[in-house]
């Protein structure tokens, strides 16, 4: 618009000028010098008419190379990023197999696991951004969810499935429903890449499951460099590559599922398989009391878990180790320890397609703590009887599978099963938890980018000691967009 402008006002000025040589040559007293020198000055302006015009061409040119190519600092810029992340890739030893880094799921926890190297799950690096001047990578992600949850009896919790919180005996009426934004969570993800280092990681999430109705709660916040961890995030004991594709944010009542403080080493051995150690917080749930005193807990020393790993093309399977001192004292000073110990073993597998198998198998002594079912029902150990007073860790079985299946391109449904099962003591009263169902199946869509749609029938049942039971079923809806947009699961 700015250079026809231009082309007009000068064609304005050569009529104008013309226009005067003209009226000059036409008077009735003409001066043969006056027009000879209004000719040189005419001819020296088409000249300064020419070089302006090749000037404006130029700009013209070099304006329409800019509009199409962008502009030098956003080309430069992004040209950083991808040798950033070519630096990160080169850096990391170790690569997580296709299946698991493709595998989707409703509550992108493996997004927010730690990895060894760093190296996030998408290679590519999705999301990330350079900070301007300087060598840091930044994603901003999570997610908005909304869920409509509608129970026909009493669930205990109204926004998380918790078998073991359902009220015993079952209740015969008095629906709910709730509809809640809790699940919403927010991240920060950084990435330095260092020369002599590798690479550093700060990881920061939160949600709105704090102690009211939408108060922020930390999930994770962690720093990682040379495979050095220390901070708050998923538990080494836990899995959380292999958590079900679920609308429910609990999850299931089997699944070790605990974001503790921690430091951590992982150590690669080969490409494929990693061992790693950790030093956890330790926590012990002990809650019993008798007509004389209420125990108080105690924590002698930090929770100590180990973990062997193997990624595979198609899933992964990994192998964990737990042990710790669960400990209780008495209002007169009297105290009690016992040691707790557990092992679990999880897994995830391609099947037939984009369908997937995940599943866990647990077995311990004291490590309730850690399964989402049993998690603060204070019942890491208790008094073994009235005839022998000490106490005694307490074993629990613990087991889930589920499966995914895409009915096509963007919609899947997953089935899952849930059983959790302690041994309880003699000087447990009849009231207390000893046996929980978990079941769930769905349907998912994705129905345009990051925009997903699902509903969720869940059917739970608590069996307590004394073999009274209670049941109650729950149907979910929920809406939910992802900040990042995720890969497509692969064929």
């Amino acid at each position: 618009m700015i250079f026809n402008r231009g082309k007009a006002c000068l064609g304005c000025l050569i009529v104008l000028l013309l226009y005067a040589s003209a009226m000059c040559s036409q008077s009735s007293d003409p001066s043969a010098a006056a027009v000879e020198a209004l000719r040189q000055q005419l001819a020296s302006l088409q000249t300064q008419m020419a070089d302006v015009q090749n000037q404006l061409n130029k700009l013209s040119a070099r304006t329409t190379d800019s509009q199409s190519s962008g502009s030098p600092a956003a080309q430069q810029s992004s040209d950083k990023k991808e040798e950033l992340t070519e630096e990160l890739n080169k850096q990391a030893k170790h690569q997580t197999g296709e299946a698991v880094a493709t595998y989707e799921t409703y509550s992108q926890d493996p997004q927010a696991a730690p990895r060894v190297d760093n190296l996030p799950l998408d290679p590519n690096f999705p999301g990330y951004f350079r900070l301007p001047g300087t060598k840091t990578l930044l994603k901003i992600g999570g997610y908005f969810k909304s869920d409509f949850i509608r129970d026909l009896r009493p669930a205990g919790d109204p926004e998380r499935f918790i078998p073991s919180s359902i009220p015993v005996p079952t209740s015969g009426g008095g629906t709910n429903s709730t509809v809640s934004v809790r699940p919403t969570r927010l991240n920060l993800d950084f990435l330095i890449p260092l020369e002599d280092v590798g690479s550093v990681r700060f990881f920061v999430e939160g949600d709105l499951f704090g102690s009211s109705s939408t108060t922020p709660r930390m999930r994770h916040a962690y720093a990682q460099m040379k495979n050095f961890l220390i901070g708050q995030t998923f538990s080494n004991f836990q899995d959380p590559d292999s958590g079900p594709d679920q609308l429910d944010f609990q999850g299931p009542n089997a699944q070790v599922s605990l974001r503790n403080p921690q430091f951590r080493y992982s150590i690669p051995l080969g490409q494929k398989t990693t061992f790693r150690l950790a030093l956890e917080k330790a926590s012990s749930d002990i809650a019993f009391t008798t007509p004389e005193f209420k125990a108080l807990p105690s924590n002698q020393a930090p929770d100590g878990t180990a973990t062997l790993r193997h990624d595979m093309e198609r899933g992964h399977i990994q192998l964990s180790g737990l042990f710790r001192s669960v400990g209780a004292f008495l209002p007169n000073g009297v105290s009690d320890s016992v040691f707790g110990w557990g092992f679990n073993f999880t897994g995830s597998h391609k099947t037939f397609g984009k369908d997937t198998f995940v599943y866990q198998g647990v077995y311990g002594h004291g490590i309730e703590r850690y399964l989402n079912d049993t998690s603060g029902l204070g019942i890491d150990a208790a008094v073994t009887s009235t005839q022998d007073p000490h106490l005694k860790a307490v074993p629990v079985v613990a087991a889930y599978g589920s499966y995914q299946h895409f009915w096509m391109d963007r919609v899947r449904s997953s089935v899952m099963y849930g059983f959790v099962q302690v041994d309880n003591t003699n000087f447990q009263p009849g009231t207390v938890f000893h046996q929980s169902n978990y079941t769930s199946a769905n349907v998912i869509w994705n129905v345009v980018g990051s925009l997903h749609v699902g509903t969720e029938f869940l059917y739970g049942w608590v069996v307590k000691k004394d073999g009274s039971t209670g049941n109650v079923p729950r149907l979910m809806l929920s809406a939910k967009y992802n900040f990042v947009k995720a890969q497509k699961t692969a064929n």
